[in-house]
């Protein structure tokens, strides 16, 4: 049996570091300013090299249709960041698809509602 629980205990010690990544970034409240987006980002770990993915879907009638998606090569630098993605957006509803991918793993992601 005291087996068992060393086992049990190695594999949540390895989860919870593996998931560590994942908790130490955080992506903020995006704003609009006619023309980029600016999206905050927090870093509690280290500088890393990372991709910024973004998706931008129009939301009409109850249906939502993808109008952009591109991705960014960035550094995420410990403590807060801003990115800014230039995009023409008029006026209307839209849905934010952002993800933020290190190190061959996901770090971040949200999905943020925006009216313009």
């Amino acid at each position: 049996m005291p087996r068992n629980r060393e086992i049990i205990l190695i594999l949540i010690v390895a989860a919870l570091t593996g998931a560590a990544g994942c908790l130490s970034t955080a992506i903020g409240d995006v704003r609009y300013d006619g023309g980029t987006l600016h999206i905050p980002v927090k870093n509690a770990g280290e500088p890393v090299d990372a991709v910024l993915q973004v998706a931008v879907s129009e939301v009409s009638m109850f249906e939502q249709h993808e109008i952009a998606r591109d991705a960014w090569y960035i550094v995420l630098d410990p403590g807060s960041n801003e990115y800014t993605v230039p995009i023409d957006l008029g006026p209307g509803t839209y849905k934010l698809f952002i993800q933020i991918f290190a190190d061959n793993d996901r770090r971040a992601s949200v999905i943020r509602s925006l009216e313009v």
